[in-house]
C-alpha cells in the first residue's frame, strides 16, 4: 500500500512539472490553512499474544485453543489538522492536529479446551474441564484518538486545483475496545477422592475410582443405559445436589457478554496521504484523496494475567447466572493495526489575502516582487 501511495506521488509530480498549468505564480497560494476531513478505510490487525492455558491453575498438557483471527476490518473517522507552508513559494510546509478512528471487526478463535485445579462452592478440590464446540467470536469496537505531526508538499496543478502529500507519526493519545460476544462453555468436571476428601487429579487420564462428569463419559453410559436421563437433565441433576453442586453445565453463556479493554497509551504510529484540492469559492477548497495509517498498542496492565472463563456464576439465591468470561482481547499482548482508505474534506486558508484576493485574474498577477499573501 505504501508504495502505491509513493508512486501515486511520483505521477502526481511527474505531471505538475509537465503541466503547463503547473507554471502558475506559486506565491498566490497562501501559507496558513485548516484542513477537517472525514475517510473510511479498510482496516487489518495483526495480534502477538499467549495461550490463555498459561493462566490457569495446575493446566494439563492437553489443553488447547485456536489462533486469534482477526476478520472483516473497516475504520471510519475524522480529523481536523492546522498546517503552514514555510517557504516563500508554499510548497514545503509542517501540519498537527487531531485524529479519532471508530474502528470495527470480528475477533475470533475456533476451539478451546482447558483441563486444570479448580475448587467449588464448598472449598472442595477437583478438575474442572472447560470446552467449547464451537468458533468463538466477538464484535470489536476500537475507539482511539491521536495527534498526527506531518510533513507536507504541495504543488499546483492550475489557479483552481492543487495537489498535496504528506507524511509524519502519529502520537496515541488514548485507545478502547469495546466487545460483544456470543461464547458459551460446556463446565465439565473429574472428581478424585481419597478417603472423604476431594483433591486433584492430574493425570490426563483419569483414575478408574474418579467420579467423571463429561459428555464422552455420558455417551458411554448411556449406551449401556438407553433408558438414562437425557444429557441436559443429567448434568442439571449433577449441578443442582451433591458435591459437583455449581460446578457443571452445558451452553452457559457468559454472564457478561459485553464489556471494555484498554491498552497502552503514548505509543507511536505513522501515517501518509495524498489528496487533490479543488477551489469553491475565496479560501474554501474541497479536497480529496487517499490515506495510510499504522498504528500499534501493547498490553501493559494485568489484562495478560486473567483467564477466558473459568468459574460458574450464581447468584445469593443459588439460580445459575452464566459463566464468567474475559475478552479474548486480554490474550494480545501487542497490536499492530493498518488502516487505509479514501478521505474527503475541505482545506481553509485563514490568512488575510485568502479572504480578499478571490479573483482568478486578480490573483494570477500576483507576482514574485509583489507583496506577500499574508
Amino acid at each position: 500500500m505504501i508504495m502505491r501511495i509513493l508512486s501515486f506521488i511520483s505521477f502526481i509530480l511527474l505531471a505538475g512539472t509537465c503541466s503547463v498549468f503547473g507554471q502558475v505564480r506559486d506565491e498566490y497560494f497562501r501559507s496558513l490553512f485548516i484542513d477537517v476531513d472525514g475517510n473510511l478505510g479498510l482496516l487489518s490487525e495483526h495480534m502477538k499474544s499467549i495461550p490463555f492455558s498459561t493462566n490457569y491453575t495446575d493446566a494439563l498438557s492437553n489443553s488447547y485453543q485456536g489462533k486469534l483471527k482477526f476478520t472483516k476490518g473497516y475504520s471510519t473517522g475524522a480529523s481536523a489538522i492546522v498546517g503552514y507552508y514555510v517557504d516563500k513559494k508554499r510548497t514545503f510546509g509542517i501540519s498537527a492536529g487531531i485524529n479519532y478512528y471508530a474502528q470495527y471487526g470480528k475477533l475470533g478463535m475456533d476451539s478451546f479446551h482447558v483441563e486444570f485445579q479448580s475448587t467449588n462452592v464448598s472449598n472442595g478440590t477437583f478438575r474442572q474441564v472447560i470446552s467449547t464446540d464451537h468458533p468463538i467470536s466477538e464484535s470489536i469496537q476500537l475507539k482511539s484518538t491521536s495527534i498526527p505531526i506531518m510533513l507536507l508538499y504541495k504543488r499546483p496543478i492550475n489557479m483552481n486545483l492543487f495537489v498535496t502529500a504528506s507524511a509524519g507519526i502519529v502520537y496515541n493519545l488514548n485507545v478502547k475496545t469495546n466487545y460483544n460476544t456470543n461464547a458459551n462453555f460446556d463446565y465439565e468436571a473429574i472428581y478424585k477422592f481419597e478417603g472423604n476428601v476431594p483433591v486433584y487429579d492430574n493425570s490426563i487420564i483419569p483414575g478408574s475410582g474418579d467420579d467423571i462428569i463429561t459428555k464422552a463419559w455420558y455417551d458411554a453410559y448411556l449406551a449401556k443405559h438407553p433408558n438414562a436421563l437425557p444429557l441436559n437433565e443429567y448434568f442439571q441433576s449433577r449441578n443442582d445436589s451433591g458435591y459437583a453442586k455449581g460446578s457443571v453445565g452445558l451452553n452457559e453463556k457468559a454472564n457478561k457478554s459485553t464489556g471494555t479493554v484498554k491498552y497502552q497509551t503514548g505509543s507511536l504510529g505513522y501515517t501518509a496521504q495524498v489528496a487533490a484540492h479543488y477551489r469553491l469559492m475565496k479560501n474554501v477548497y474541497l479536497s480529496g484523496g487517499l490515506y495510510y495509517t499504522a498504528q500499534s498498542f501493547k498490553n501493559t496492565s494485568n489484562n495478560n494475567s486473567l483467564t477466558l472463563t473459568s468459574q460458574k456464576v450464581q447468584s445469593k439465591t443459588g439460580q445459575d447466572l452464566g459463566v464468567n468470561y474475559n475478552s479474548l482481547l486480554n490474550e494480545v499482548q501487542t497490536l499492530s493495526g493498518s488502516n487505509y482508505g479514501i478521505m474527503i474534506g475541505v482545506r481553509v486558508y485563514i490568512n488575510k489575502a485568502a479572504w480578499t484576493n478571490s479573483d482568478p485574474d486578480a490573483m494570477q498577477r500576483v507576482t514574485p516582487e509583489g507583496p506577500r499573501a499574508k
